[in-house]
């Protein structure tokens, strides 16, 4: 197993929806992960090449189109890239109305998925040992990747969770009840340390939601 650390992880935000890329690497390793994608795929594509890394996979958190924009970009700079995504949500990848962007006027698809994961697989990739949760409501295959070699634990929890807010739960496939039950399951059950890194804005911890979160309390 490797050392427990802190991974380093940067962020690149996506105009049009403010959405948050994260790039995760290891200080001892030249390869990384790349977290949801978004609309910019070139600024995602310069960061990575800036640090002179290697990315080894896509990791996607749900298939909604502002997530998923950029892997094809991303895919065609690094044509060996896994793509890795729940198997509830595989289908958005390449279908427009599913995955949103047909409603908002911008039909997109992308290269599908490489290979699909469910609630308690292990991925190891990248020197990063990482644990997916399912956690649906805001999309019905959302998954949370969860670095618990880190130190603290890291959680990309897209948009199910956000700092003293929840993912909105009227798309479709949408449920509140099944976000909630999620939430206090997945996340809440998680070391309050735990850095929740969310798909839009700032990031926060499992102890400081649990708390004060007012839409799911602990």
């Amino acid at each position: 197993m490797a050392d427990r650390t802190h991974p380093r992880v940067w962020t690149i935000v996506s105009a049009m929806f403010d959405q948050n890329c994260y790039v995760v690497a290891n200080d001892d390793c030249q390869e990384c992960v790349i977290i949801d994608p978004g609309l910019e795929p070139g600024k995602i594509i310069r960061s990575i090449s800036a640090q002179g890394l290697i990315p080894r996979a896509i990791l996607i958190t749900h298939g909604h189109a502002d997530h998923i924009a950029g892997i094809e970009g991303v895919w065609r700079r690094w044509p060996e890239i896994e793509i890795v995504v729940g198997e509830q949500d595989a289908e958005k990848l390449t279908n427009p109305r599913l995955n949103l962007s047909a409603d908002f006027g911008f039909p997109l698809t992308t290269p599908p998925p490489t290979k699909l994961v469910r609630d308690g697989d292990q991925l190891t990739i990248a020197g990063l040992e990482i644990l997916v949760r399912e956690v649906p409501g805001h999309s019905a295959g959302h998954v949370v990747y969860v670095v618990n070699q880190a130190t603290p634990p890291l959680a990309f929890v897209g948009d199910v969770i956000f700092a003293g807010s929840v993912g909105r739960t009227d798309f479709p496939g949408g449920s509140m009840e099944q976000l909630a039950e999620g939430i206090r399951s997945k996340i809440y059950s998680l070391p309050e340390e735990t850095e929740l890194w969310p798909g839009h804005g700032e990031p926060t911890t499992v102890g400081r939601e649990r708390r004060t979160n007012p839409f799911v309390r602990g």
